[in-house]
Formats: structure tokens, C-alpha cells, sequence
């Protein structure tokens, strides 16, 4: 990589990605497995990394630099950007686009994240597998494209989700976000036949309504969900939980009459 090369980035994780994609595209097969073999570091470390959970000390990055072999100006490039993000707040919330959340769009991904991070987990899949009443090729299936995302990571200590909090762009049309969205009606169904009062909460409300008050019901709603999460993962998370508010016409619109 050049120095020119080196300048368009203004932060680790386009540094690295540059990298990454230079040896990808002379050799296909080259993995993020190989990068972090390259770079001395763990697979867990080098997604830390590359999502800006983990900023490298001056011994790292000094290894890192004599391993890719970095000239003089790319290597200062290197430091300032390693400067730069020791100043900068670790992230704890992804916005997925809609191409990413394609890849782990089915309800078992986002279960697995927040179940990781219940009392007493573990990152044994079959134990993943029992508590959330999949298949055991489902939950390795599932891991194994959340590590690829960079949303879990593996530690010494075990699976460990790399952001507190994941959301989507739900406001744009999407067959995948359709889906995914039909799966959580079809989860409360579940529960309803399945779960007794003590357990589940499911109430509804039909109201006469002005459409132009809309916007501001969203926004109302997403207040809403937000402070009810901060309301039930406080204490011994033992449990995972999944909110569904559902504000739907039934009427059909008087416009189309």
C-alpha cells in the first residue's frame, strides 16, 4: 500500500479493510483467518480491531508495521490514525444496512446476540441450541455468520458480542426486512398458545385515527421500546425478551374508495 493509497483513509478500519482487499484480490481465497495469522493476532482480536473495539499499543503497531512491511510515511500515517482513535469513544451502537442484515435476517441471530449476554451464558452452541429451541447445525450456522459480520467475537473468555446495542434501517421497503419482521409476529403467536399470563404480555387497542399524527407515533413508539429495553435489562439478565409493538390500519383507506 501507498502512501497516496494511505491517505484517503481517515480511520483503522478503512486502513485495515484496504489491506485486507489488496491481498484478497491477489489471492481470492485469502481470509480474515489468514489477516489476523499475518498481523499476529487473534481472529477475535483483528474484528476488535477492524470495528473499533480495540486500539493497539505502541508494541502492536510497531509489529504490525515491520510484518506488512509499511514505508516510513505509511507507517506515521498508521500511528496518527492509531492516535486518532484512542480519542475517539468506542462504539456501542452498529446500524445494520439492509445488504448486511440480509445475511442474519432470521430472528435466531439477534437472539443469539442478546442471549450472550444473559447470567450464566455460555458459547457452547448445543447449550445455544437448547435454550432457544433450534437445531444445533442452526445455532453453528448461525454463530458462524455473526463472527463473519464482526457482531460476535472470541475471546479467551468465549463469544462475546461486539456491540451493546444492533439496529436495522427498518424504515426502508424490504422483502428481508419483511420477513424478519413477519418472524417476531409469528414468535408472539408462539407464545400466546404456548406461554402462560405470568410470563408474556400481549394487549391491544383500536382508536379512531388521524394519519397525519403518524410520524410522531413512531417516534413515540421507538422512545418507547427504547426505555422499556433499559427497563428490563437491568439486574440478573436471566432471560431474552423480544417487543413487538404493532400500530396497523384496519380500515381500508377511504382514499382508495
Amino acid at each position: 500500500m501507498t502512501h497516496k493509497e494511505a491517505q484517503k483513509f481517515t480511520d483503522l478500519t478503512h486502513f485495515f479493510n484496504q489491506i485486507f482487499l489488496a491481498k484478497k484480490a491477489k489471492n481470492p481465497k485469502y481470509s480474515m483467518r489468514a489477516f489476523a495469522r499475518d498481523l499476529s493476532l487473534t481472529q477475535g482480536r483483528l474484528w476488535e480491531l477492524i470495528h473499533g473495539r480495540y486500539v493497539p499499543g505502541t508494541k502492536v503497531t510497531e509489529r504490525i508495521s515491520e510484518v506488512l512491511r509499511l514505508s516510513e510515511e505509511d507507517k506515521a500515517q498508521l500511528n496518527q490514525l492509531v492516535s486518532l482513535a484512542k480519542d475517539t469513544p468506542t462504539p456501542t451502537l452498529r446500524e445494520l444496512k439492509t445488504d448486511e442484515f440480509a445475511l442474519i435476517s432470521d430472528w435466531e441471530h439477534f437472539a443469539i446476540i442478546n442471549l450472550l449476554g444473559t447470567k450464566d451464558s455460555k458459547s457452547c452452541v448445543e447449550w445455544i441450541a437448547k435454550r432457544l429451541s433450534i437445531s444445533v447445525l442452526q445455532a453453528e450456522g448461525a454463530v458462524q455468520r455473526l463472527l463473519d459480520a464482526g457482531l460476535l467475537v472470541q475471546t479467551d473468555k468465549g463469544l462475546t458480542p461486539s456491540f451493546a446495542n444492533v439496529s436495522t434501517e427498518n424504515e426502508i421497503p424490504s422483502p428481508v426486512l419483511r420477513e424478519s419482521q413477519r418472524q417476531v409476529i409469528v414468535q408472539s403467536l408462539d407464545s400466546l398458545q404456548r406461554d402462560s399470563v405470568d410470563v408474556r404480555s400481549i394487549t391491544s387497542v383500536t382508536f379512531p385515527a388521524n394519519i397525519k399524527n403518524l410520524p410522531k407515533a413512531k417516534k413515540l413508539i421507538s422512545e418507547f421500546s427504547a426505555r422499556m429495553a433499559e427497563l428490563m435489562e437491568k439486574g440478573d439478565r436471566t432471560e431474552v425478551y423480544n417487543l413487538a409493538v404493532q400500530l396497523v390500519p384496519v380500515t381500508a383507506s377511504a382514499s382508495a374508495n
